[in-house]
């Protein structure tokens, strides 16, 4: 068995190589639904198709990763995810990508929430936000490689090559997920009742058991959406993590839409959107210094949201390559900072020991409002044209921003978990 940091090591290596497939997909999916002659409208159908079935099983992922162990659910994730771009090799069609992406939801959800899980597993003592800025930060270098690499391979050989290249890159992040699926404990439940810091997307606090037994109480509680929901600390990271998911989901929808119409190469489109996971990866390492500097994970989540806001509202009012370029810059500012420290916020005001329950729960209202919006959008876009539809989208993250900015003081105030 390998030492735990060199498990910490290889497990984001693992999900960095991940996301390269994931924002492969991301970006040359509504690309080949274009070139299929889809309308801006089903163009957001099939963005939002991975969130479908994550927004009725993540609490159900949740528990069963409790119970189970994430290692074991690490390997299922990341060896289902390789069907996805597998199919679309062997059956390039519209019906095939639907169905896809509602394959790679599935297995996503559970690679997400086990490799949360298994980083936190991993953690421990005052290294929360070094582990998780480390993490994240191998994340958005795949979200660097993943469009360009797309744009390259399409221009070069097609869609089918894409797809190819994403299907690979699946495989190798099963065979490192299988490698060190045993690195880690079993269910939570065999833990001891100390806290552990990690993954941050963590669960309830103390008085709010689950199903599980404690070892040390021999008592049955229950943990649920209503007791998580209760703690500040899943408030803030679900305001943020679900607006800013919003704002990227609606970004890599549509802005590979409105590039083609204004005549950019696939190249360049993915050059652009890889841009802003450039500006992730360099922000990232700096996290906890801009924390410190802005008061705090709470505020610091309220000054990301507000950057993705502008980032995406003001899209469709840009046409030159220079504006795309500085508004993925800001873009990826705000979510290079925001999305790890909506984990934090989570793992500093929660007890450990429901960590998958409650990671469910924030990943089940993210994929909701993933669900919703990118179809609402391509409506609106249809109509109204990409300004209007960037502009709601916006003034939609401004308002959860605004939102999440009226709970910082609590959060403030409530002390984490002993």
């Amino acid at each position: 068995m390998t030492r735990p940091r060199s498990t910490f090591w290889l497990l984001s290596l693992a999900m960095g190589a991940s996301t390269v497939g994931q924002s492969m997909l991301a970006t040359s999916v509504p690309l080949f639904a274009v070139a299929l002659g889809l309308a801006p409208l089903w163009v957001g159908v099939l963005v939002a198709l991975p969130n479908a079935l994550p927004v009725l099983l993540a609490m159900t992922a949740g528990r069963w990763i409790d119970r189970g162990g994430a290692g074991r659910w690490l390997a299922f994730g990341t060896g289902g995810m390789a069907t996805a771009p597998l199919l679309l090799v062997l059956v390039p069609s519209a019906p095939a990508l639907a169905l896809a992406q509602l394959l790679l939801g599935v297995f996503q959800l559970f690679a997400a929430l086990s490799s949360q899980s298994f980083v936190a597993d991993l953690g421990g003592g005052r290294a929360l936000e070094r582990n998780y800025a480390t993490y994240a930060t191998l994340l958005s270098a795949g979200r660097l490689v993943g469009p360009l690499l797309a744009g390259v391979a399409i221009d070069a050989a097609g869609f089918r090559a894409a797809f190819a290249v994403a299907a690979s890159v699946a495989a190798f992040t099963f065979s490192v997920a299988w490698r060190i699926r045993g690195a880690v404990g079993g269910p939570k439940a065999e833990a001891s009742g100390a806290a552990t810091e990690g993954d941050g997307e963590g669960a309830a606090p103390a008085a709010e058991e689950d199903a599980a037994v404690r070892p040390s109480a021999g008592v049955v509680g229950r943990f649920g959406a209503r007791e998580a929901l209760a703690n500040v600390g899943v408030q803030l990271a679900v305001l943020s993590s679900a607006g800013v998911f919003v704002a990227i989901s609606v970004r890599q929808a549509f802005l590979p839409v409105a590039l083609t119409e204004l005549g950019y190469p696939a190249t360049t489109i993915g050059a652009l959107i890889s841009l802003g996971a450039l500006a992730a990866v360099l922000v990232r390492p700096l996290m906890p210094v801009v924390s410190r500097t802005l008061g705090g994970p709470a505020r610091t989540l309220v000054v990301a949201m507000l950057a993705v806001a502008l980032a995406v509202g003001a899209l469709g009012m840009v046409t030159s390559l220079a504006a795309f370029a500085l508004l993925g810059v800001l873009a990826g500012f705000g979510t290079g900072v925001g999305l790890p420290l909506s984990i934090v916020t989570v793992a500093s005001h929660v007890d450990p020991r429901h960590r998958g329950t409650a990671l469910g729960l924030r990943l089940s209202l993210n994929r909701a409002a993933q669900l919703a919006m990118p179809v609402a959008i391509g409506a609106v876009i249809g109509v109204a044209g990409f300004a209007v539809g960037f502009g709601l989208a916006g003034a939609l993250l401004a308002g959860l921003a605004l939102a999440a900015g009226s709970r910082v003081a609590a959060f403030e105030r409530r002390s984490p978990p002993a």
